[in-house]
This record gives structure tokens, C-alpha cells and sequence, in this order.
């Protein structure tokens, strides 16, 4: 039988599920309310142990005494124990009657077929083609096996990379070179990763708008990450980090080469002359050139903007067994300097250092051709040896098919009048 749940033993329960990730949480219920919705915590207990249990996101419908009920990322069961997927299903289904909604959706993290790095299914790998078959059996309608980025409420392909029994060797040694490359690139620098609170938000939420102009999405509001900073972090379950440009101590490290340089100079041109004497310094000058201007295009920068910038930055979920990039954003005048290198591998690192099991870059698109308009996102996460992970998708169970219908028309027509009033 279904029945509420404390805030306290929901939360204890979910961050130590083995499908944990920060949607379901009560944190993420106080949060929606920012934008209209209220929610319940609610789960099957056997013996006085909690055996099921999700967050249930509900929002009243305009005009009509109904509402519609979303359980992100849920429901926390074990799908392959169909007894209590049936039971727990039979439960939802009942108490959302009962508190008039017409439909729930669900969009679990639970794999439907294995990948490799690449976006390729493993043979003889995980498959929960069952699991689709034993939701829609209970009447679940399946959104289909999307494969755009954007078209369900959260994304169905993820990137992951295992942090379980790794070392920060043995994650470095599995990378691709060129992300080793940029890594290490970007120690040279003089970069920091700052994690900042709620005083510094406004720069964070500049570099969002910037990436999303840049982009081709609409960010959220200052208040949304506010609001956000505000319920995750009483508990310790937010980041949000900045990558900074020391300009000093950038220009000291160039300054150092080009002495270094120098120093190589005139020991090269102590040398008997022969050709490969003659090509070493000619390397030499050229790198020195390029030394030269990277000064004085640094000597610029810190005129014009400081001795410190903010180039990058990335907010970070903590919840459970895995850190999740959740959204990350750069500046386009500055990622020559390999800020999200550096962010990532130093949050890596710090998921590593703390016992998390994964380090989740979040969503990517299901099309992995290199003329897909989202390849370099996939490809940069790639680089670090995370997986693709292709998630079963979304389902609606309906509970009320009048007001479904009616509801199903207002939304059209909503969705329609959007798209009118934005050309």
C-alpha cells in the first residue's frame, strides 16, 4: 500500500538506492514549487523497510479542479522484481486518482541496451527491452527511442564515466591523448577552480546567458539558481565552480620560458655550426616569437580586463553515489585557454577523492555521426572514456482519459501560440 513518506526517511532511502540521483530527492520538490509545482514523497514499506518509492512533482491544471503528476528520474524500484513493479504501479495509480490527476510521466535511469564510449551496443551486454514490455503491459504509453537532445523532459542518452575501483592513474592512462593533452595544457595557465556561494551567483549566471546566446538556449532565471543553491546546499549536495585566469601568474610562467628560451638560444649558438645546430635555433626563435606574443596579447587581456577573469564554470549535483555535471557554460574569447579541461578533471578528481561512483556529464544526442549539430559535446566527453548510456525513456500512464483529452488540446494549442508569438 502506497503511503507518504517523511522527508527524512525519503531521502535516506533514495540517496543510497542504487538508481539515486538528485531529481529524486525532496530537495528537488522544494525547488519546482520556484516554478508552480508542489509535490509528494510517497513509497511501499515491507516489515517497516521502504521497498519502493519516488517524488511526485504534481501542478494544477488552468481552469479545471485536476492536475498533472511527473515522478523525475523515478520511480526508485527494482524494475526487474515485477511483482513489486506491479504492485508499486497499482499503488501510484490509485493515490493519484484519488488526488484528481490525469496522467503521471516517468523517466527512469535504467539502461535499455549497453554502449561503448563510441555510442555502439556491446555485445551480450545489459538489455531491459523487458522492462519497456512490463511498463506498457501496466499501460504505460512509451514516448519512443528518441534520439534528439531536447525532445523529453530530461535526456534519454547520457555520458558516464566509472570512477568504481579507478585510480586518478588509471583514469589518465584511459583518456584520449588529446584530452590528456588539454588537461595538462591547461595547468600552464595559471588557472584556479574556485568554488563560489551564493554572494557570486550573478557571475555564474552571466557566463550561462553568454553560453546561451552563443548556444542557442534560454537559460533560467538568477532566482532559479538562487533557489537552487539555497535547498541543495543546506545539505551539502550543490557546486557551483569557476574557472579563473591568473593573468600574474600566467605572465610569470611565459616570462620563465622566454628566459629559458633565451638561455637555450645562446647555448645553441655556441655550438659548431652544422645544420641540425641551425635548425634547433630556428626552432628556438620561432618559439620565442610566439612567446613574445602571447605577452604581449596577455599584457593586453590584463589591461583591458584584469588580473583575473572568470572563463568557465560548471554547477555540479552531489547526490548519492555520483557527481552530475549538470550544466556548463565558457566563454568563446577564452577557451583557448582549456578551462573545461581543467574543470572537468579537477572535478573528476574530486568525485574520485570523495567516493562517488560515477562522474556523470549528463545528456548528449543519441546521433553520433560528426556532422550531428551536438558531435563536439559528445565528443569532448568521449575524450575522458565515459560511456554512453542509453536510458529506456519516458512513459505517461494515464489516469483520467477525459480530462487527459482535454488537457492534450489546451497543451497543443499552448505549445502552437508559443511558436507564433516567437516569429
Amino acid at each position: 500500500m502506497i503511503e507518504e513518506l517523511t522527508e527524512k526517511e525519503f531521502n535516506e532511502f533514495a540517496i543510497n538506492h542504487p538508481l539515486s540521483i538528485f531529481f529524486q530527492s525532496s530537495y528537488w520538490g522544494k525547488l519546482k514549487k520556484i516554478t508552480g509545482w508542489n509535490y509528494y514523497l510517497v513509497g511501499i514499506k515491507q516489515d517497516q523497510k521502504i521497498i519502493a518509492a519516488t517524488l511526485l512533482l504534481r501542478k494544477k491544471i488552468p481552469v479545471f479542479n485536476r492536475y498533472i503528476y511527473y515522478a523525475p528520474r523515478g520511480f526508485l524500484m527494482d524494475y526487474k522484481n515485477e511483482e513489486l513493479v506491479k504492485q508499486f504501479v497499482k499503488g501510484i495509480k490509485k493515490f493519484i486518482k484519488q488526488k484528481k490527476g490525469i496522467f503521471v510521466k516517468i523517466n527512469p535511469c535504467v539502461i535499455y541496451q549497453e554502449r561503448d564510449i563510441n555510442g555502439e551496443i556491446v555485445e551480450k551486454g545489459e538489455n531491459n527491452e523487458k522492462i519497456v514490455e512490463l511498463l506498457q503491459q501496466l499501460g504505460f504509453i512509451h514516448t519512443g527511442f528518441t534520439k534528439t537532445y531536447g525532445q523529453d523532459l530530461e535526456p534519454r542518452w547520457i555520458s558516464v564515466l566509472d570512477l568504481k575501483d579507478k585510480t586518478e592513474e588509471s583514469i589518465l592512462k584511459d583518456m584520449r591523448s588529446t584530452t590528456r593533452w588539454g588537461i595538462n595544457n591547461s595547468y600552464k595557465h595559471g588557472l584556479k577552480l574556485v568554488e563560489i556561494d551564493q554572494s557570486r551567483l550573478n557571475e555564474f549566471k552571466k557566463l550561462m546567458e553568454h553560453t546561451g546566446e552563443r548556444r542557442g538556449f534560454v537559460d533560467r532565471s538568477e532566482a532559479y539558481y538562487e533557489k537552487m543553491y539555497e535547498v541543495f546546499n543546506k545539505d551539502d549536495k550543490i557546486k557551483i565552480m569557476l574557472v579563473e585566469l591568473d593573468v600574474n601568474e600566467y605572465l610569470y610562467n611565459l616570462n620563465n620560458q622566454r628566459q629559458e628560451n633565451l638561455l637555450k638560444q645562446a647555448e645553441a649558438k655556441n655550438k659548431p655550426d652544422s645544420a641540425k645546430a641551425k635548425r634547433i635555433l630556428k626552432e628556438l626563435q620561432s618559439q620565442f616569437e610566439s612567446l613574445e606574443k602571447r605577452i604581449q596579447n596577455l599584457e593586453l587581456l590584463k589591461e583591458r580586463k584584469g588580473e583575473k577573469l572568470v572563463i568557465t564554470g560548471g554547477l555540479f549535483m552531489t547526490f548519492g553515489k555520483q557527481v552530475v555535471s549538470l550544466f556548463g557554460a565558457s566563454y568563446k574569447e577564452y577557451m583557448k585557454f582549456n578551462g573545461q579541461f581543467f574543470l572537468n578533471f579537477k572535478m573528476i578528481k574530486y568525485a574520485l577523492n570523495h567516493g562517488y561512483e560515477r562522474y556523470n556529464f549528463y545528456g548528449i544526442t543519441g546521433d553520433f555521426s560528426e556532422d550531428s549539430e551536438m558531435f563536439g559535446l559528445f565528443d569532448f566527453k568521449r575524450g575522458f572514456n565515459a560511456k554512453v548510456e542509453e536510458l529506456i525513456g519516458e512513459f505517461t500512464l494515464i489516469t483520467n482519459h477525459f480530462y487527459y483529452h482535454i488537457y492534450n488540446v489546451m497543451y497543443t494549442t499552448y505549445r502552437k501560440l508559443k511558436k507564433l508569438k516567437v516569429k
